[in-house]
């Protein structure tokens, strides 16, 4: 297995490829286009981009711009209508949490390929995720969505640090203007890569499986509803800076990854909290910037293992 990233020497430059080399440090605000010419669609992201690198990133390409804020809401903040990036189709992000409603199954093949087909989302175009910026949790939203279209087989996707926000505060345009969806024939397949379920955790639970069980939850959470056993703990709103909901930097990502203390190198990880966002953070720092391989979401978490419980118990009785 890979050594981890986080315990590799210095963090390497992230870079996307358009014809020529485009290098970026997480501090950077602007790329370096070596060779702009030709234009090509292929362009490869890292999985966080900032408002400056978006904007960098639409002269060489066109990203498909996901904004999963809801279509209209009373704060603009939180509302597509009232002002999104020029282009970006809005897909809000309950539309994805309606896939994991049943708290017994996962969602089929057919319902995932008929949120992908009905998003219009392509399999040949970037994909930028953009989230309403308004509190810490609205990364762990992007960071679900991110997740969920990995586990759909989409690979070249980027959540817009920063969210609308940071946009807005960057000079980036706004419209008020729909972006129509044009329906798309992708189909896909959920795979079980970095997707935990209740089995997977009972095995945990009953010591057949040597998997580590991350909780993502603040104290707080936790001290109203107790870890599952056995436990570590990786508070996702530590990850997560309260200025426009942004990733902290990197070196304090690894810091914070490394003391809580899993041996991620020889043993899989599997996170979550309440609902699944907050454990989607916590994968993301560590699955997609630490680039440890072996971490999976518990995508039902603890309000559906719940639920659950209740439906089981009332089925055995």
């Amino acid at each position: 297995m890979p050594t981890p990233h986080f315990l590799t020497a210095s963090i390497a430059a992230l870079t996307l490829m358009a014809g020529g080399v485009v290098a970026q440090t997480r501090d950077a605000a602007t790329f370096e286009i070596v060779q702009p010419e030709p234009v090509q669609q292929d362009v490869l992201i890292p999985p966080l981009l900032g408002p400056n690198d978006l904007k960098n990133l639409m002269q060489v390409a066109t990203p498909y711009i996901i904004d999963v804020r809801n279509a209209q809401a009373k704060a603009a903040l939180f509302s597509y209508g009232a002002g999104h990036i020029p282009g970006s189709v809005n897909v809000p992000y309950g539309q994805f949490r309606t896939l994991w409603n049943d708290p017994l199954s996962v969602p089929t093949d057919e319902e995932l390929t008929a949120l992908v087909q009905s998003a219009g989302i392509p399999n040949d175009r970037p994909i930028v995720i953009v989230h309403s910026s308004a509190a810490k949790g609205n990364f762990g939203s992007a960071a679900f969505v991110y997740w969920t279209l990995k586990s759909a087989g989409f690979g070249n996707m980027a959540i817009l640090n920063g969210g609308i926000t940071g946009w807005k505060d960057n000079g980036g345009d706004l419209s008020q203007t729909t972006t129509p969806i044009v329906p798309s024939s992708t189909r896909v397949a959920l795979s079980d890569e970095w997707l935990a379920t209740h089995e997977d955790v009972d095995a945990v639970l009953d010591g057949t499986s040597t998997a580590q069980l991350l909780d993502a939850r603040p104290l707080h959470q936790i001290m109203e509803s107790a870890s599952l056993d056995g436990s570590f703990t990786l508070n996702a709103h530590e990850l997560v800076s309260g200025a426009n909901a942004t990733a902290v930097s990197d070196e304090s990502i690894f810091m914070r990854i490394k003391q809580a203390d899993l041996d991620w190198e020889f043993n899989e990880v599997i996170t979550y909290c309440n609902n699944g966002a907050l454990a989607a953070v916590d994968w993301f720092m560590a699955s997609e910037i630490a680039e440890i391989p072996n971490v999976r979401i518990y995508a039902h978490s603890l309000n559906a293992r719940q639920r659950a419980q209740s439906l089981w118990n009332t089925v055995k009785n």
